[in-house]
């Protein structure tokens, strides 16, 4: 392989390193780290679900977010609506453990919902930046062996 073609694909292997890395690692992290600072420096609270939005994606299969109400430790209402799809509706009146930021209530998060998601894209986005380190690597062990 000529000299080129390595550099360009190192260039093309480090784009895709910092992608996977920001995409799948670091925000996903910052997301956790956020829910972490709201459930320990937050208050706890008991929240009604009100209502629902509704979204339909490309292939029609509805998705709920449920709109949730709830009293704050100052006895402020607070309505605000779910960031997370569901695929089921709770009952109208359902109740949900909610954790909330003091100073900013509508800073969230629902109690219970643990994030599988989240969990596995660390995972995964871990496992793909260390394949990729790996070819940069070798990458590089090539272009410094052909110069």
């Amino acid at each position: 392989m000529t000299t080129a073609f390595l550099v360009f694909k190192l260039i093309i292997f480090i784009f895709l390193l910092c992608l996977l890395f920001y995409f799948f690692v670091f925000t996903t992290i910052k997301k956790l780290l956020r829910r972490r600072k709201i459930r320990t420096q937050g208050e706890k609270a008991l929240a009604s679900v009100i209502d629902y939005k509704m979204a339909k994606d490309s292939d029609r299969v509805r998705s709920y977010f449920p709109v949730l109400q709830f009293r704050t430790k100052d006895d402020q209402v607070v309505t605000v609506h779910s960031k997370k799809a569901r695929t089921t509706k709770y009952p109208a009146g359902h109740m949900i453990t909610v954790y909330y930021m003091r100073a900013d209530p509508s800073k969230f998060y629902i109690s219970g919902l643990v994030p599988f998601i989240k969990i596995a894209g660390i995972i995964l986005g871990s496992s793909g930046v260390v394949l990729l380190c790996y070819e940069i690597f070798k990458t590089v062990k090539l272009i410094i062996a052909g110069a």
